[in-house]
């Protein structure tokens, strides 16, 4: 353990802090300076704020399981700054450990289906209709109210149609004196960094900002599906999802790509994971560059072992 009276584990972990105000102003400078910029800047950005995305989500990610800090405000405020550029984090993290307590298999998944890209236009319309409604705070607020007066399973039905029952055990362990006053926490740093944008440029915030963030938040739906498909055992904590050791990723990343290191030991800290690798099996699948070339299009061998154990399974 690190003999430090701020930093809980590695003075590293400031790397992952720095992520807040570097990515605070990125989105700020577009702000600023989007009336002057081509369309093709606008466009060329995307995807970099696409890889900005996936570094709050490991730098978060790594917080979460092993928070920075002694000093409990502290690890408040950067859970904050994470929320200010993504989503609110507290809820998000809820999420994150119901997934790391359910074994589930991703193998016989649709990407296309997570994506929502099998939807009619219509429903994929007023996905993008909810998604600013989401945008403006208004659904955040609305569920905090709905929370006063209807029960769980009502509200959860509401929140999450398509899985009420898990929207359920999250919604409980919102409603958790600490849990819920961090979110508030979170949803108010969240609201205030959007309020800003839309003060520099409303035309940023509505036309850009909104549209972009809709795509990338779109393309981290896979994240899970990426993260875990060709997976060879689902209920085995060396073998229930899928690594990548690309180095820039990583780098990027925070090492978010030792995800079948961080399945096996979940509280070990982010810089220990690359040891872990030697203590799994060998013939696990791993994917190079980034989780997002793992589906079954980049395997195609992967993809037909599956689909034979599939078949086996519903013959037998």
């Amino acid at each position: 353990m690190l003999q430090s009276k701020v930093f809980r584990y590695s003075h590293w972990d400031i790397a992952c802090c720095l992520v807040i105000p570097f990515q605070i102003s990125v989105y700020s400078l577009l702000a600023y300076n989007y009336q002057s910029m081509s369309l093709l800047a606008l466009l060329g950005m995307i995807p970099v704020l696409f890889a900005l995305s996936l570094q709050n989500a490991g730098a978060n990610h790594n917080h979460y399981h092993t928070p920075f800090f002694r000093i409990r405000w502290m690890n408040t405020l950067v859970r904050m700054g994470f929320s200010m550029t993504e989503a609110p984090k507290t809820p998000y993290n809820i999420g994150h450990g119901i997934h790391h307590a359910t074994h589930q298999s991703w193998n016989d998944k649709s990407i296309l289906a997570i994506f929502g890209l099998k939807r009619p236009l219509s429903k994929q319309l007023i996905s993008f209709g909810l998604f600013v409604f989401e945008s403006v705070g208004l659904k955040y607020f609305t569920l905090l109210v709905l929370l006063k007066y209807w029960p769980i399973e009502r509200v959860a039905a509401l929140a999450s149609p398509d899985d009420p029952e898990l929207a359920t055990r999250a919604l409980k362990k919102l409603l958790e004196p600490s849990k819920l006053k961090a979110a508030k926490y979170d949803l108010a740093a969240w609201f205030l960094f959007r309020l800003v944008l839309c003060l520099i440029d409303w035309q940023f915030f509505f036309f850009y900002f909104i549209p972009v963030t809709y795509l990338i938040d779109t393309l981290r739906q896979g994240e899970n599906y990426f993260q875990h498909w060709g997976a060879t055992d689902p209920f085995d904590p060396k073998r229930d999802s899928v690594s990548c050791y690309g180095k820039l990723y990583n780098l990027l990343t925070f090492n978010l790509g030792y995800h079948q290191e961080h399945h096996y030991k979940p509280g070990l800290h982010w810089l220990k994971l690359p040891e872990l690798t030697k203590e799994l099996p060998s013939d696990r699948h791993t994917v190079p560059y980034s989780h997002y070339f793992n589906s079954p299009l980049m395997f195609p061998e992967r993809s037909a072992e599956l689909s034979k154990e599939s078949t086996a399974d519903v013959s037998s």
